[in-house]
């Protein structure tokens, strides 16, 4: 979260919109963010349907999967793993969009 946290200015310059979202309570989100100073919300999925929907949901949590999602709702990217870690891949295909 602290890269793209980082690196929030490239990801609005190419007219994205961040949004995280995590299996944690919205009690938990709200404390992370403000711990990280995030400008972007953070949305609790407690009960893994968004999770679910992706397909990244596991037994007790969501793997760490960035999905870069254009203006029609299309996804356009998918980054996993330590790439979704570094947020080089997602300015990158946020700016090729």
């Amino acid at each position: 979260m602290s890269g793209l946290r980082d690196n929030h200015t490239q990801l609005t310059d190419a007219s994205a919109q961040v949004l995280g979202v995590s299996l944690d309570s919205l009690e938990t989100q709200t404390k992370f963010a403000e711990s990280l100073k995030l400008p972007f919300p953070l949305l609790s999925d407690k009960g893994g349907a968004t999770a679910s929907a992706y397909g990244v949901k596991g037994l007790l949590w969501a793997s760490r999967t960035t999905f870069v999602i254009d203006e029609t709702g299309k996804i356009t990217a998918i980054i996993e793993g330590k790439e979704a870690i570094d947020p080089s891949a997602t300015v990158a295909a946020c700016k090729s969009k």
